[in-house]
């Protein structure tokens, strides 16, 4: 290195601070950043920068700062800002060449040239990490803002060895400095470690993107039993293209079959085979790569929708990518939402992240159990950030999009390399082997019977695993070998999906009325369930009993299994939610009106109306009372029938025809609506009604005072639902502010977290109700409203966001974490504590419009802000 050298002739450095500031940085450098930097010589840097003057250069410094200068010159706004931070550190420095006999003289004075000479490394590290991302021009001014407090360390650190140094300080002062530096290190890690796991914690609720993890390894466990089910595909000819990020012609894939092939189980195979690459210690010159994959679900909120998988791809290209956090981080604290839904804003992150990602593997599974409207939005996007990306740098994004063979996905991916799948012999074969050896030892069958039984399934199968897994379940749930014999003939053993859906409704109609009441019930509720419900709360709907108005765990919730009861016509996700095996499940009871979605509706709308009445819902219960109404579990389904009572009752409306069902579900909602209307909501305000809600509701006119009061509370909530920019949801969301309900729900909340700390035996008991998330947030609009959280500070991390909406963007400022209530607040806080910031910020309010005018109504009335950071932020928290 020929900086090294000429150093040596004049200065004896400290070898092994200079050795190890000098591998650090290295280390942080690609191989041709490495040769750049051991070739720059000071006439290279001289040439690089031109008129800029010589003498603000410092040796052995000219590799990285000539590659700074030269990356950053075609920006002239990032240029600016390093130039100036290059003055900003030459005042910081000593004049090296006034002090060259102290230096030859003496030994610490050398060890602290070391240090300097570390410290100017560290700064070059940190800038080249950020110059080096593909795109880092657009992340690098919030990035940027993220280094500040970084590089104020580092011209402190430099400040206090020109102090050092031009007072000629004696050992003992050295000392004394090594080891206040060594103590400001430590704190100064820690700190900023911190504030990446905040920031991090933050944008995952943020983002509240479906866990895709979770369906990884429960997709990886189903394949256990089955060890090389699926590799298969791995060894496809297009497959293999696709995989190898060397190809750039083959970047789009589409996999595509029958419903039931198996096609989720080929895309854990794929992802698992993927992340073990991406986890791998990179050979030399392998390409580093990123894997981002999503698996819709029919029907299931947070799993069908452009911005459902927009979220879960964002969230995975964070942690392969947290050079992007500080931009998401900025945009977060602008948009005002609580959880990122504006599509705009999701786009525009998505494409940002995709462009600063390595190589990348985007996969979406099951295509078709979206929406039209939604999946042609997911494939049009994905395609169009690609190619726009791939043009720049090829094969940096490499898509996969699975599903069935519909039409209109088969018209978008028409130009793109597909994959049509065939039966593969060997994956059924497998799986059914392993299914009739249960079989074989369950019923003590002999080898021949065993084998008799592979070859009827297989014959049978048609390439359809889902049909091997509903069969093979069917037969081994018999309760006798007369049983098994019966559903092994020829004219019963089925055919098909349909024929095997069939045999299993079959078999759980065949048992006692009891059992097929259970499992018939079961099947209604999932059917018409506006989200997947929860173990514990398909236990609650048995355990209310409306007559008697009561609920009550012990006596009536289901002794036997929900998955017994139902067979394989439904499963248990790893979160605990239970739902139908595959949509082709729902589609065959509906279809066959083994579900009567009308009755089911009706029923479901008259449960959630009549529960929400019961005695544990008074206003004015006593805490004792609340208490008692905890530990019997009769809030356990409060979370579901608070926000959803309203979209049941509405499916209904359109499907009343003057029939007595029709007055029971009239007759219900009067009553809930008698109890739970708050006629003086500040949340009424100015409603207009339109036409098409007079239209939704027309069914109720022979009933005037309930359908002015539905019409009102429906244009009400539309009318919230636009202030908070939410395109789609449900109404009920948004109706908690015009009922009671809202505060008898945070009375029973706030009984119920008492008993966290209860011992393992009563807390196991009060989960069976509850689940084992007892800490809710209180906005019916948010996710964790029912997902909730496990303990109380993660809740109330996350609540903090709900009230003060308005964040500063300085970093280090105290406002930036605990927010402020109103954008007059923030923009007082802004003028009298960095009124040097002349950027413009546009900020944007989220919630209900009551909330926000009772809170600026608030702030109006308040002395004006004081200056200092430290007294806002205590004014602020005693309004909180």
């Amino acid at each position: 290195m020929s900086g090294q050298s000429q150093a040596r002739n004049t200065i004896s450095f400290d070898s092994r601070i200079f050795r190890d500031a000098l591998s650090n940085f290295q280390n942080g450098l690609s191989p041709v950043q490495a040769q750049g930097f051991a070739n720059t010589t000071l006439e290279a840097l001289q040439r690089c920068i031109g008129d800029i003057q010589t003498e603000q250069m410092r040796c052995n410094n000219k590799g990285p700062m000539k590659f700074l200068l030269q990356v950053t010159s075609k920006y002239l706004n990032c240029f600016d800002i390093i130039l100036d931070e290059y003055e900003h550190l030459g005042e910081c420095l000593p004049q090296f060449q006034q002090y060259h006999s102290l230096f030859l003289g003496n030994s610490y004075m050398r060890t602290e040239l070391g240090l300097v000479y570390q410290d100017i490394l560290e700064f070059h590290g940190r800038v080249l990490k950020l110059v080096q991302r593909p795109a880092w021009t657009l992340i690098f001014r919030a990035a940027w803002k993220d280094l500040a407090m970084p590089l104020e360390q580092i011209r402190a650190k430099l400040s206090r060895h020109k102090g050092l140094v031009e007072g000629q300080a004696s050992l003992i002062e050295f000392e004394e400095a090594k080891l206040a530096r060594e103590l400001a290190k430590r704190a100064f890690d820690r700190a900023e470690k911190e504030d990446s796991r905040r920031h991090k914690v933050e944008i995952t609720n943020w983002l509240a993107a479906a866990d895709s993890k979770s369906d990884q390894e429960h997709f990886e466990s189903l394949r256990k039993e089955y060890p090389g089910t699926g590799s298969w595909i791995l060894n496809d000819r297009h497959m293999k293209c696709w995989l190898n990020c060397s190809n750039f012609t083959n970047t789009e894939l589409w996999l595509f079959g029958i419903p039931g092939a198996g096609k989720t189980i080929l895309t854990s195979v794929i992802v698992q085979y993927l992340e073990k690459i991406g986890q791998s210690t990179p050979s030399a010159g392998a390409i580093p790569v990123a894997v981002a994959y999503f698996y819709c679900r029919y029907r299931t909120e947070n799993k069908d929708s452009f911005n459902a998988v927009g979220r879960g791809i964002l969230s995975q290209l964070i942690k392969h990518n947290e050079g992007i956090i500080s931009l998401l981080w900025e945009k977060m604290a602008d948009s005002g939402e609580i959880t990122l839904k504006a599509s705009n804003l999701l786009l525009e992150l998505l494409e940002v992240a995709m462009k600063n990602s390595k190589t990348s593997y985007v996969i979406i599974d099951g295509l078709d159990e979206c929406e039209k409207t939604e999946r042609r939005k997911i494939i049009s996007t994905l395609q169009s950030i690609s190619e726009s990306i791939n043009q720049q740098v090829p094969g940096t994004i490499r898509l996969l999009f699975i599903s069935t063979n519909e039409p209109d996905i088969r018209r978008q991916l028409s130009s793109i390399v597909k994959i049509q799948l065939k039966p593969n012999d060997d994956d059924i074969r497998q799986y059914t082997t392993v299914w009739t050896a249960k079989i074989q030892k369950r019923f003590r069958l002999s080898d021949a019977e065993t084998d008799n039984i592979i070859a009827k399934v297989l014959e049978r199968a048609q390439g359809m695993l889902l049909y091997c897994a509903l069969v093979l379940k069917n037969l081994h749930d018999q309760g006798t070998r007369a049983q098994l014999e019966q559903e092994l003939r020829p004219e019963t053993l089925p055919i098909g999906l349909e024929k095997a859906y069939e045999r299993i409704v079959v078999r759980i109609y065949s048992t006692n009325n009891v059992q097929r009441r259970n499992a018939g019930r079961i099947l209604d509720l999932l059917a018409c369930s506006r989200r997947p419900l929860k173990k514990h709360e398909i236990q609650a709907v048995f355990a209310i009993e409306m007559k008697d108005r009561t609920v009550d765990f012990e006596q009536r919730s289901m002794i036997d299994d929900i998955g017994d009861i139902c067979g394989s016509l439904i499963e248990v996700n790893t979160d605990g939610a239970i739902q139908f095996v595959h949509m082709t499940a729902r589609f065959f009871l509906t279809e066959r009106n083994l579900i009567d979605l009308v009755s089911a509706e009706l029923n479901l709308a008259i449960l959630c109306t009549t529960y929400l009445t019961f005695d544990c819902f008074d206003s004015l219960l006593p805490e004792t009372e609340i208490r008692k109404f905890v530990l019997e579990g009769y809030f356990s389904f409060q979370d579901y029938a608070a926000v959803y009572w309203f979209d049941h009752v509405e499916a209904c409306c359109s499907k009343l025809s003057g029939d007595p069902e029709q007055a029971k579900v009239v007759g219900s909602l009067q009553s809930f609506l008698q109890k739970q209307l708050n006629t003086e909501s500040k949340e009424w305000g100015e409603i207009t009604i339109t036409g098409a809600i007079k239209r939704r509701f027309r069914n109720l006119n022979d009933y005037p005072e309930v359908y002015q009061v539905m019409t009102r509370l429906a244009s009400g909530a539309i009318q919230l639902r636009g202030a908070t920019q939410m395109k789609a949801g449900s109404l009920g969301q948004f109706m908690l502010g015009f009922l009671h309900l809202r505060g008898q729900i945070a009375k029973a909340r706030l009984e119920l977290e008492k008993f966290d700390s209860l011992a393992p035996e009563s807390r196991s008991k009060l989960e069976q109700a509850y689940g084992t998330h007892l800490f809710k947030c209180s906005r019916s609009t948010c996710t964790y409203f029912s997902e909730g959280f496990a303990s109380s500070q993660a809740r109330d991390r996350h609540g903090s966001r709900h009230e003060r909406l308005f964040f500063c963007k300085e970093i280090g400022c105290l406002i930036a974490d605990f927010g402020c209530c109103t954008l007059r607040e923030l923009q007082a806080h802004i003028e009298k504590t960095h009124s040097t910031n002349t950027q413009t910020t546009d900020f944007r309010a989220v919630g209900f419009p009551a909330f926000h005018k009772a809170r600026e109504s608030k702030a109006n009335s308040d002395p004006k802000v004081p200056d200092d950071t430290k007294a806002q932020f205590a004014d602020l928290a005693s309004k909180g």
